[in-house]
């Protein structure tokens, strides 16, 4: 029988994750290091992990993905695409190409290098969730054949996204990112070379965003205001508490790793049964 360490399959691979100086992305990087891996870093911000190689870039640039993809490796066995931004007054551009475009762009610029067998793993949100509503919009997003094609068809319709709106724009960048892993399953450039694509969906979890949130959450401009809304609407009916960057983190390690070699289209729900209980009232109501 193997042991844990040997199921996961880590040791020896060389595995690249965005977003890995803070929050869940720094928890599974942490993770993937203690397991063997050959890790890339890829943050805006230093990490003080002993990864293999640490790159500094801005992801919401196509010149500045071009440069990065350049420095990554010639073989690559799993991606773990994790960076993002949440919601701010005036980044409802920022916020597609940082949490979606550019996402898609760098995976699909590396898609060639992932090993048969590979692995391609996301950060979405519970936010994303009910995409299938949304879909008018959000197939238009991913019938976009470029990056410079997205890129325009966000600025076309970025007063469709705003803080007052549903989906506000965090919202619906993750509704693209949801969508995106659905509609790229059986894609011959995954499915022909065994490429499994797959994400988490978090709910409300303590890491850096959380300041924006609240701030855009908060009705008095504090952001302790904020805090106590989202808590009321999160929280408080269930008597629960935020998710911690670590209980997300590790499953995202877990799912991209040979133990779940046979799942693929899927997001994960870390979100102690919120979108559950949402499931359930739909079905109820019908």
């Amino acid at each position: 029988m193997k042991n844990i360490e040997e199921l996961l399959g880590y040791q020896g691979k060389t595995v690249v994750i965005t977003g890995a100086a803070s929050g869940m992305a720094k928890s599974a990087t942490e993770l993937l290091l203690s397991l063997g891996a050959k890790v890339y870093a890829v943050d805006r911000n230093e990490t003080d992990l002993p990864v293999f190689q640490f790159i500094s870039a801005d992801l919401s640039q196509k010149a500045t993905i071009d440069e990065v993809v350049a420095q990554l490796p010639e073989k690559i066995d799993a991606l773990f695409m994790c960076h993002g931004v949440g919601i701010g007054k005036g980044k409802e551009k920022f916020i597609q190409m940082v949490n979606f475009v550019g996402q898609r762009y760098m995976v699909e610029e590396l898609l060639p290098r992932i090993t048969d067998g590979g692995s391609v793993t996301f950060i979405s949100s519970t936010g994303g969730y009910g995409w299938e509503q949304n879909m008018q919009n959000v197939g238009e997003v991913l019938a976009c054949p470029t990056f410079e094609a997205t890129e325009k068809w966000v600025d076309e319709h970025v007063d469709l996204f705003t803080e007052e709106q549903t989906p506000d724009p965090y919202q619906f960048s993750k509704q693209c990112v949801t969508a995106y892993v659905k509609s790229k399953t059986r894609a011959p450039e995954f499915i022909g070379h065994k490429i499994r694509i797959n994400a988490i969906g978090p709910s409300f979890t303590s890491t850096a965003l959380i300041k924006e949130f609240n701030l855009a959450a908060s009705s008095d401009g504090t952001e302790a205001g904020g805090a106590q809304v989202l808590h009321d609407l999160y929280l408080k009916s269930w008597n629960g508490r935020p998710g911690l960057p670590e209980e997300m983190g590790y499953p995202l390690v877990f799912i991209g790793s040979d133990l779940f070699s046979y799942l693929s289209g899927q997001v994960l729900y870390i979100d102690f049964g919120l979108t559950g209980e949402f499931d359930f009232q739909a079905a109820s109501a019908k």
